[in-house]
């Protein structure tokens, strides 16, 4: 009996074709780009970083412009997510002396229950498609 031996680029193409076919019937759910705005009391967050938490435990995040706009980089998948919005992180001296390490900047414009996934009200569900969320931050 002949053994069939099969060429290496053949069985490489072979194993990434099947790998892909793979990936792309897990994901099958479709997924959502998002922008929007945050604001407090009517007026724009300037600074800080909004997060969309997926309940798989992935995360997206973007940083908030000027106006208070963000657009999140990659496309989400859809789904239910909450959402928190923090201050910046800079360097500094904690009192002026000891290491430098990340402090939150001040933001009184962001309030303390908007800052972690166990506080926070803020939620969205991301459709196929372009979604928009705006978000105006209550003390």
């Amino acid at each position: 009996m002949s053994e069939v031996r099969i060429p290496r680029p053949l069985t490489f193409g072979l194993v990434l074709a099947l790998t892909l076919a793979l990936i792309g019937c897990k994901g099958g759910g479709g997924s959502g780009t998002v922008a929007g705005k945050v604001t407090f009391g009517g007026n724009a967050v300037a600074e800080g970083r909004i997060t969309f938490h997926g309940t798989s435990g992935s995360a997206q995040e973007a940083l908030l412009g000027k106006d208070g706009s963000y657009s999140i980089p990659q496309p989400l998948p859809v789904g239910d997510y909450k959402v928190t919005v923090m201050p910046l992180i800079v360097r500094e001296q904690v009192g002026g002396k000891g290491p430098v390490v990340g402090v939150e900047k001040p933001a009184p414009d962001i309030p303390d229950k908007y800052r972690t996934t166990g506080s926070t009200t803020l939620k969205a569900t991301i459709k196929e498609g372009a979604n928009e969320f705006s978000f105006d931050l209550k003390s």
